[in-house]
């Protein structure tokens, strides 16, 4: 797989939310192949780092409540490798100044990837963890609704409910100098 190749985003749209979406790409087996071909799961070295978070859908049949803080559109996610994670959701963009106080804040959140290239984040220790689906970019993704495409090295986060279906994803860009 070269870094070059662009595979539509429309194909891992589908994917990931089949189940709400009612009309499907003639044919199903090439998006399956180029998403096969697109995607891998995360390990835990993928994950480790400062996060923009550059993209966000959620599924049809989710009501958004555009007060709550998951889904404002500038979110930065710092995933430390003590394994603690802070994330930061803002309604107006995110500067220099916002980042070093989420940088600087408590840990309350822990992070950790399972066998599956799940991330699970936990509040408290005695939790259920949230479970995000984490997979990394192979290829550039192009989507004709977005100017930005998702490039080889971002992440993308399906947030899952508790009833075990889709409702938000996330692709998140690695800021540089950010390691940790």
């Amino acid at each position: 797989m070269t870094e070059s190749r662009s595979v539509p985003v429309v194909a891992l749209l589908l994917a990931a939310f089949a189940a709400s979406l009612a009309v499907w790409p003639a044919d199903q087996a090439a998006a399956a192949a180029d998403l096969n071909e697109a995607l891998r799961p995360c390990t835990r070295t993928d994950v480790i780092g400062i996060w923009a978070m550059i993209r966000q859908g959620t599924a049809r049949s989710v009501q958004v409540d555009s007060t709550d803080p998951s889904f404002y559109p500038y979110q930065r996610f710092a995933f430390r490798a003590d394994a603690s994670v802070r994330h930061l959701a803002a309604p107006a963009p995110v500067g220099p100044e916002e980042q070093r106080v989420i940088l600087s804040a408590p840990t309350t959140v822990t992070w950790s990837v399972d066998r599956q290239g799940r991330l699970l984040t936990r509040k408290d220790k005695g939790a259920a963890p949230e479970i995000n689906a984490c997979q990394v970019l192979l290829a550039k993704v192009s989507d004709p609704r977005s100017p930005i495409p998702g490039l080889p090295g971002d992440l993308l986060l399906t947030h899952y409910g508790q009833d075990g279906k889709p409702v938000a994803r996330r692709l998140l860009r690695k800021i540089a100098g950010s390691g940790e």
